[in-house]
């Protein structure tokens, strides 16, 4: 079917690929929670919609995005999104230019990595392995008699015109039957320490506001320790 003929085609093509940009440009979202602090405790206007009160927020912010990335401080009273394009990211930090973002305040976002202790962690994995097995074979049926895909038999019969493919059931021995094996595995658990920076831009002076937070724990895989063999299920 031609999508371009079909506007109903179209539609589903373009949410199709807008749900998979914005999946992609997220990039691995951080959630945590901090501390604001605003200069004596004053309310923080970013703009005519959006302000900020001192006290504890929630933090959700995108430390690597691959098209956007996103910064959100949020309570009961305050709940506040802001975009962060991609070119504004520098090493483990970015870089909100108030005016360009409609903003009254500049935004500066530095993180750093706290570790934690690593971990060992046992799971299963699947795999393959020869033994005896039920799978789905093809099949030549030449008058009732039926030659099994891979054999001699059914290479020679294969432009037989008496003979047709099937798709048959069978239990017997192969040498790729699914399984599962135990794996250990090493993780490296931290969190990112996060500072966020308010600074007027038409007045070069201390921050206007301060957030001190830290991310939930996260883990990254460092290594595989160990795997034991093959078991077919």
């Amino acid at each position: 079917m031609d999508v371009l003929r079909n506007p109903r085609s179209l539609a589903r093509a373009l949410v199709l690929l807008l749900a998979g940009l914005l999946l992609a440009g997220c990039g691995g979202g951080v959630k945590g929670k901090g501390y604001l602090f605003t200069r004596d405790s004053q309310v923080l206007r970013l703009n005519d919609e959006a302000t900020l009160h001192q006290g504890h927020k929630e933090l959700e912010f995108s430390p690597t995005p691959s098209l956007f990335g996103t910064l959100r401080l949020k309570d009961e009273r305050d709940d506040v999104s802001i975009d962060v394009p991609r070119s504004a990211y520098g090493k483990r930090s970015f870089f909100i230019d108030g005016r360009e973002a409609g903003l009254n305040y500049d935004i500066k976002a530095r993180w750093r990595e706290e570790r934690e202790l690593q971990t060992e962690r046992d799971r299963q994995e699947s795999c393959t392995a020869p033994g005896y097995c039920t799978r789905t074979v093809s099949v030549l049926n030449c008058d009732g008699k039926r030659y099994l895909k891979g054999t001699e038999r059914y290479g020679d019969r294969l432009d037989d015109q008496n003979c047709r493919r099937e798709q048959v059931t069978r239990t017997d021995y192969f040498h790729d039957c699914p399984g599962s094996r135990p794996v250990r595995e090493r993780y490296q658990v931290y969190r990112l320490l996060v500072n966020l920076s308010f600074t007027d831009p038409a007045h070069k002076g201390p921050p206007a506001a301060e957030f001190d937070g830290e991310s939930r724990l996260r883990d990254r895989f460092l290594e595989r320790l160990s795997e034991g063999a093959c078991r077919v299920n």
